[in-house]
């Protein structure tokens, strides 16, 4: 029924094909594997950067965080030194203005003084002017 020839012609083509589908599948799988291991790879760096960007914009929103309190911090330190300074210029305006007071109330006693003396050193005026227009 069945020509032994034809079967081991067949069984020794398939020893002798066997072998070759053997290494093309056993080099498909370690090619397939490598595919893999490189996807892993790239994947492993892809991550690393993604990682490192997102380091790098945490540490900058730190330092602009940091910046702006910095800044605030300088703004307020100006703000107390400019009350300060203007206390301090309001109260050497007012402590000359008392000193001119003090002078001036010196100096406005004085005239009267010197106007009362010449005064009373004079003559009575009003008789004087009567004296004359007559």
């Amino acid at each position: 029924m069945v020509n032994e020839d034809e079967i081991m012609e067949l069984i020794d083509q398939l020893r002798f094909n066997l072998p070759d589908e053997i290494k093309q599948a056993n080099w498909t799988v370690t090619e397939q594997q490598r595919i893999i291991t490189e996807a892993h790879a790239e994947a492993a760096r892809i991550m690393s950067r993604a990682n490192e960007r997102a380091e790098e914009t945490a540490s900058e929103h730190e330092i602009l965080r940091r910046a702006e309190r910095h800044g605030t911090q300088v703004v307020k330190d100006a703000q107390a030194k400019s009350d300060e300074i203007i206390r301090q210029a309001e109260a050497y305006a007012l402590e000359q203005l008392k000193q001119l007071e003090a002078h001036l109330g010196r100096t406005l006693a004085t005239v009267r003084r010197g106007v009362e003396a010449l005064q009373s050193s004079q003559p009575d005026t009003e008789e004087s002017d009567k004296a004359a227009s007559t």
